[in-house]
């Protein structure tokens, strides 16, 4: 280690909002992605701050401020309540950030219309806390650029997968298509169902099975809906898949889809589920959206539809159902890919290796003094 890294790793650090249950893509980047730099320097931990976050926040800086009566490093893998930003100042230093999502852009994906007063205040919540912290850990590029993020904070780390967990099966002997999602509209679900409704007069036994998770009321309202809308088409499933059986779903089908519709803020995500999804040893097809698209070409592991209507995404799932030869293939790059570039462990090296070599700029004469 460098005599940087070894004045930073010194330091106390905190990280905060590391989750005690991981089941989604925010929360499974929290718990995995952190881990390397929190045992590196031997960080206290906090669990998500939920409703309660400021309190939750303070108590943890209040232990450790006692603690160690010195300066304390402060990373949050999710963006900080606005009455606790005031406890980062003085001798504690916010000092990353995970901005993964950008809360008011994301629900206007998906559907979901904040009132006025609720966009101005998610702006300013995203605004202030880039404003404070030191460093923005952003999971791509066009991410940071579309949400107006300072470039010269960004530091880029890809979503990955928990390699170990999610390992290949046995080729499965039927022509199955699976999706994970948050149940929600604007993923692509129903897009996936029209498109394999179109396979299935070419491939008349092909199914599709759903893995949706539930994130709130809306969410749980969504889910009751699609099952009811769905019933009568007996070749889908939906079922809810905790996370240490997700390796077992996702080896149970032969094609893997990633369906984001259109949109500005889905052509720049990268999902968890993708990776997972390249974990499997599965082929992955997605729609044309810029980064998951980047991803499955650049590892040549899975089929991108050339447009957004399902009968383009159905050719590309019909022409992986065909050919068990291209299926092994694709899926076999697709893990290799997701272990030498997207597990977890190697992004959490990455992110602890730029936290602590770059200079933070309360730190860097102390770093510079202690490597005379």
């Amino acid at each position: 280690m460098n005599p940087i890294a070894r004045a930073q790793a010194a330091e106390p650090w905190l990280v905060a909002g590391i989750p005690r249950v991981a089941s989604n893509g925010g929360s499974l980047r929290a718990a995995y992605l952190w881990r390397e730099l929190a045992a590196r320097t031997a960080a206290a931990t906090s669990a998500a701050f939920g409703r309660r976050g400021s309190l939750s926040l303070a108590t943890a800086i209040a232990a450790e401020s006692r603690l160690w009566r010195r300066s304390l490093q402060v990373a949050s893998t999710q963006l900080v309540p606005v009455p606790a930003l005031m406890l980062l100042h003085g001798s504690v230093h916010a000092r990353a950030l995970d901005l993964h999502d950008h809360p008011r852009r994301q629900s206007e994906a998906l559907g979901v219309m904040p009132s006025p007063a609720r966009r101005r205040a998610l702006d300013d919540l995203v605004d202030r806390n880039a404003g404070l912290f030191e460093t923005l850990v952003v999971p791509t590029a066009s991410f940071a650029t579309l949400c107006d993020l300072p470039m010269q904070k960004a530091l880029v780390i890809s979503n990955g997968a928990d390699t170990t967990t999610i390992s290949p099966a046995p080729a499965p002997g039927r022509p199955v298509v699976a999706m994970v999602s948050g149940a929600a509209p604007g993923r692509g679900i129903e897009l996936l169902v029209d498109a394999v409704a179109a396979v299935r007069g070419e491939v008349p036994d092909a199914t599709l099975r759903l893995a949706l998770t539930a994130t709130g009321p809306a969410s749980l309202a969504y889910l009751d809906e699609i099952r009811r809308r769905l019933a009568e088409r007996s070749w889908v499933t939906i079922s809810s898949v905790p996370y240490a059986s997700l390796a077992t779903f996702l080896g149970e089908a032969a094609v893997l889809a990633v369906p984001h519709p259109k949109s500005d803020y889905m052509d720049v995500a990268c999902p968890v589920k993708l990776f997972d999804s390249m974990a499997a040893g599965r082929p992955v097809v997605v729609t044309p959206r810029f980064e998951t698209a980047r991803v499955v070409t650049s590892c040549n592991a899975g089929l991108v539809a050339r447009s957004d209507h399902a009968d383009d995404l159905a050719g590309v799932i019909a022409r992986l159902l065909g050919d068990a030869r291209l299926r092994e293939e694709l899926g076999a790059n697709g893990r290799r890919c997701a272990v030498e570039q997207y597990d977890w462990w190697v992004l959490g090296g990455r992110l602890a290796d730029a936290l602590l070599t770059q200079p933070a700029t309360a730190q860097f004469d102390r770093a510079q003094n202690a490597s005379r």
